[in-house]
């Protein structure tokens, strides 16, 4: 948030030079107040209004006066408990906006940028076509929140009340607002308030989304919400939760994640978090199976935080949480739009999306090779090649995103369920008739399902087929190098292996050459922020959660979050502020009196520890990373926990060393099974010829096909990946496809 300290320095040093320039004779000191945007960033306002803090200097005469150019707005500001005034001013025009704030001779000018409310602010021109799915999203009481009234999906506003029963322990709709239920159980926040188990639920929409969220309020104590309001219940806090899943998008969506879709429903996922006081915010744009655009999410996270901060108040912190394609927003959005989130939670986590795609792809490939050959393939053997924990993480790759993150067809896949959640696996939404999907020669104007059409605004255009540049490339990849240079597959395996794996089409149909990506796509992916650098994710506080799967099959294979701090190690050259926790899914041990440890409730309170202590320190650091490192609560160490709760403190190893690499081992994928790094971030390798002396258990035959195959070289992983660039920059805004530019 430098640039926004710097601007405002820069309106206020103006100011003193104006007010000193004035008729009176008095030669002391004006003194200048301080104002600054608390709902947003002042160039990511949206929806007319804003929220506006301003100190009054020490020693100044006169009252507040605001005006937003010829209208005077100071009615709007009311005194808060630590001597500031806030106000929710309301009238921005769309464009740049200033606003005038005087004590006495004391002036600031707050200059703004206010943006419509459906958006775009930073994500580009719209994605078309798009499917409204208000009609879809289930409220409390049975009902929905009704059809949309325009093209941006929009919905009226829904605010209910639920309570904790303390009879059937779940939650239901509170009867009346001026009266309690019988039943009304109480809770205990993390300021030790005791409260009525209350919770306000909002729903509405923006930026084309259907947001959600949820707090602690009680209507008979609490005052009404506003941005200088009070509140029993509320410790605020706010977590911001993004859902799972990935897929091309083209809908408002009508679920919001696998967590948090309860806030409508029954609350179990995340009754913790409100009973100690936290506020639970989330939306269907920050749903990566609605919509896997992680500009997108970015944008519409801030939208929704902000729209709470107008309702509710400025929150002292703002936590992110969430597993799979959540864990890859909160990563994305803390390295390339830093500020929106303090802290992050991962749970089943990835770095981004668009580096697991080749390993996720290659199972596909794989697949085709193992039973298309003359040669007999053991399970065991398939499970090294792919290097997962079980050859069935492949399948279950295959029963689910591959190929479909590739394939530009459109189709039409039952509602599936995943570990007890409902998923919708199809890329493009089943409304999009298939007539009006894309065929290569019936429509090849038609809507492309790909993930790389999902994001055209990020990745740019292919100048050679004029759709969406796509980064998959498999061209050098030798699959199961490392098993056959530990001798568990032949080397006839290992050639024929790679003469049959073959590639994708542009349309992501399979085909017999290997694949070349996009150069644009490369160099976009790597240097608008796609492939996450990590580079600004040492500012802040990571706990990387996650419940290991043993040998079954799960595709959220721990190996991730080693490749997410090999990142860190390389551009900060420690990963310090980084946790890794892992906890076992297993039952206790059968007569065992254990209880397992609530890992979700441990890493929620030492995530809350850790911002406060951040929040609490008032010592002076040259470095956010520094003051972050500083404020980690002791004890709080990379481990491992045992069925029992057992907790085994050791730094995560992909070597396996110590108990946890015993009990809890890390695994690989087909990437690095062919030699890629643990960085996991070569999308397209660089080239060396095949060295006949690195192959001394092939015959002459089998080494001329080997060559045969790469006739261009073979991957050298000991180099950055073709296409790769340095991040362009934090808070980068695309006006048209292929384009991004500084946010001003």
């Amino acid at each position: 948030m430098k640039s926004l300290r710097v601007r405002l320095m820069v309106f206020t040093l103006t100011s003193v030079s104006l007010a000193g320039c004035g008729g009176s004779s008095d030669d002391s000191p004006v003194q200048v107040p301080t104002a600054m945007v608390v709902s947003s960033r002042p160039d990511m306002v949206s929806g007319g209004s804003a929220v506006i803090s301003v100190s009054k200097p020490t020693g100044a005469a006169g009252d507040l006066k605001v005006m937003l150019g010829s209208t005077d707005v100071t009615s709007a500001f009311k005194p808060t408990s630590d001597g500031r005034l806030v106000g929710l001013v309301s009238g921005f025009a769309v464009g740049e906006n200033r606003m005038l704030i005087s004590f006495g001779r004391g002036q600031t000018t707050l200059v703004l940028r206010n943006h419509d409310r459906n958006g775009p602010i930073i994500s580009g021109p719209h994605q078309m076509p798009w499917i409204c799915e208000t009609q879809k999203f289930n409220l409390r009481n049975g009902t929905t929140l009704g059809p949309a009234q325009d093209v941006f999906c929009n919905a009226p506003t829904n605010i209910s009340y639920i309570y904790k029963s303390t009879v059937t322990r779940t939650f239901k709709a509170l009867p009346s607002t001026a009266s309690y239920p019988d039943d009304l159980a109480t809770t205990t926040t993390t300021e030790g308030k005791t409260v009525n188990f209350i919770v306000r639920v909002e729903t509405g929409t923006l930026n084309r989304a259907i947001y959600q969220f949820s707090v602690l309020h009680d209507p008979q104590k609490d005052a009404m919400p506003s941005p200088e309001a009070q509140y029993q219940g509320w410790n605020r806090k706010l977590v911001f939760v993004f859902g799972g899943s990935a897929s091309a998008g083209y809908r408002q969506g009508y679920d919001i994640g696998n967590a948090s879709d309860t806030v409508a429903g029954p609350l179990t996922s995340e009754e913790k978090k409100l009973a100690a006081g936290f506020a639970v915010l989330g939306s269907t744009l920050t749903k990566f199976g609605n919509n896997a655009n992680d500009v997108l999410s970015a944008e519409t996270a801030s939208m929704v935080k902000e729209a709470f901060i107008k309702r509710f108040g400025a929150p002292i912190y703002t936590m992110g949480w969430g597993a799979s394609g959540g864990s890859m927003q909160q990563h994305l959005i803390a390295n390339n739009y830093p500020g929106i989130l303090d802290g992050i939670t991962p749970a089943a986590s990835f770095s981004d999306l668009h580096s697991i795609v080749p390993n996720v792809a290659d199972c596909t490939l794989l697949d085709r090779a193992f039973t298309s050959s003359n040669l007999v393939w053991t399970d065991q053997q398939k499970q090294e090649v792919s290097g997962y924990n079980t050859w069935d993480t492949c399948k279950q790759w295959m029963g689910t995103y591959t190929p479909d993150w590739l394939v530009a067809r459109k189709n039409e896949k039952p509602l599936g369920n995943y570990l007890g959640a409902v998923l919708d696996y199809n890329q493009c939404p089943l409304e999009i008739s298939s007539a009006d999907g894309y065929d290569p020669i019936a429509n090849p104007s038609g809507v492309r399902c790909d993930l790389y059409s999902g994001i055209k605004n990020l990745v740019g255009v292919d100048s050679g087929t004029g759709y969406a540049a796509r980064g998959y490339d498999n061209v050098g990849v030798q699959y199961g190098l490392k098993v056959f240079k530990a001798g568990h597959i032949s080397a006839e395996q290992f050639v024929t292996l790679n003469e049959m794996v073959g590639g994708f089409t542009s349309d992501g149909e399979l085909q017999g050459a290997r694949s070349s990506a996009s150069p644009i796509a490369l160099n976009n992916l790597y240097e608008f922020g796609r492939i996450n650098s990590a580079e600004n994710l040492g500012d802040i506080p990571i706990i990387d959660q996650r419940s290991d799967p043993g040998t079954s099959a799960n595709v959220h294979d721990s190996i991730r979050s080693l490749s997410t701090r090999a990142r860190l190690m390389r551009e900060r050259g420690n990963a310090k502020n980084h946790v890794i926790l892992r906890f076992s899914s297993a039952a206790p041990p059968p007569g065992s009196s254990a209880t397992p440890l609530d890992g979700e409730g441990y890493v929620l309170q030492k995530m809350d520890q850790w911002l406060m202590a951040m929040k609490n320190d008032t010592r002076v650091y040259a470095t956010a990373a520094q003051r972050v490192v500083a404020n980690k609560p002791g004890g709080l160490t990379d481990a491992c926990f045992t069925s029992e709760g057992t907790q085994i403190a050791e730094t995560a190893d992909p070597n396996n060393g110590g108990q946890c690499g015993q009990i809890m081992p890390f695994y690989l994928n087909p990437r690095m099974v062919a030699g890629g790094p643990l960085t996991d971030d070569v999308l397209k390798c660089q080239l060396v010829p095949v060295n006949a002396s690195d192959y001394p258990g092939l015959s002459a035959s089998q080494l001329a096909r080997l060559k045969a195959v790469f006739p261009t070289g073979v991957c050298d992983y000991g180099r950055a990946s073709v296409g790769s660039k340095p991040l362009k920059g934090t808070w980068l805004t695309y006006p048209s496809a292929g384009v991004a530019e500084q946010l001003q």
